[in-house]
């Protein structure tokens, strides 16, 4: 069985908790084998009765970076270690693979093979990946109550994330303006300080602006807005520019004479975003927003209430 997992943000910690369930498997499979030999071991051969005869058990760790090298380990020390450097992985497989045969005690059909193959791929979005995907695919042979448990144990890890589509991109535009026009704000009050120090110099239609309230209060929040867009919206939105969905067409504008482009979010929901390649510092970005725009939203609050005091106050 085959499952992507989508709409999920999967930083290195759950990989990480991926290769340790499938170590703790392994490592239960290891110890059902040695207690099935130490079992057998004193018996003659036509006493043997094999649960996990002739059995093998190998997770096998490999990573691809974007620099065209691949690297495929069976030690689990390794494999942690080699994460340090997310930024630089392409592509992390963990595979799973155990066999075993079984004693048949009721005919003489031969021993009874099984296998146990689970493979968890984690893709970045680059260039030849384009998307970043996580991939889980399970296969066994006389073991199906064991691939059930196997393959929802690993989804579980995986679909305990935190949603990819979530707020921090649901309401972008939101974030967005509050951090531009807390900017604003403040370059507002620059600009009012400097026309106030400059006020006898000024042409009378600017001092009579000064001094009527509902100018003044609504020329802030038009600076805000104007200066706020223009000289921070590149900054915030250098921060969103990894994690927002793609443009796709939606027709032309006649009254504009433009193309017009909006989110592809059925495509973005199609896929997870994986903390590797591309989106290495992902959670580090979101967690920043998040922390801007509690700051930000603040900002607007306390300034909303002087814009509505200072009306109440000025006459």
């Amino acid at each position: 069985m085959d499952n992507k997992v989508i709409n999920k943000q999967i930083p290195v910690k759950s990989i990480i908790d991926v290769a340790n369930y499938l170590e703790n498997y392994k490592d239960d499979y290891d110890r059902r084998i040695q207690i099935d030999e130490n079992k057998n071991r004193n018996l003659e051969y036509d006493q043997k009765v094999w649960e996990y005869g002739n059995a093998s058990t190998e997770i096998r760790y490999t990573i691809e970076l974007h620099n065209g090298k691949t690297m495929t380990e069976s030690n689990y020390n390794w494999f942690i270690s080699n994460l340090n450097e997310p930024s630089y992985i392409k592509r992390i497989s963990i595979d799973l693979r155990i066999s075993f045969y079984t004693t048949n005690r009721y005919n003489n059909s031969g021993d009874e093979y099984s296998r146990i193959n689970a493979e968890v791929d984690f893709r970045d979005a680059g260039m030849e990946l384009r998307y970043s995907d996580a991939v889980i695919s399970v296969d066994t042979q006389n073991q199906e109550s064991e691939a059930n448990n196997l393959y929802y144990g690993i989804t579980d890890i995986l679909e305990n994330n935190e949603e990819r589509y979530n707020k921090t991109i649901k309401s972008r535009k939101l974030r967005m303006q509050s951090f531009c026009i807390s900017v604003g704000i403040i370059l507002s009050y620059i600009v009012f300080v400097i026309l106030k120090i400059n006020e006898n110099n000024l042409p009378n239609v600017i001092h009579d602006y000064l001094n009527n309230k509902a100018i003044l209060i609504l020329g802030q929040w038009f600076i805000a807005i104007l200066f706020g867009n223009l000289f921070s919206h590149w900054y915030i939105m250098s921060i969103y520019r990894p994690l927002i969905p793609d443009a796709k067409y939606a027709g032309y504008d006649s009254s504009t004479g433009r193309s017009r482009y909006t989110d592809d979010i059925n495509d973005y929901l199609e896929h997870s975003e994986v903390h590797i390649g591309k989106y290495w510092d992902a959670e580090k970005r979101r967690n920043k927003i998040e922390k801007i725009y509690k700051i930000t939203s603040k900002i607007l609050l306390v300034q909303l209430a002087i814009s509505l005091i200072l009306f109440l106050i000025l006459k």
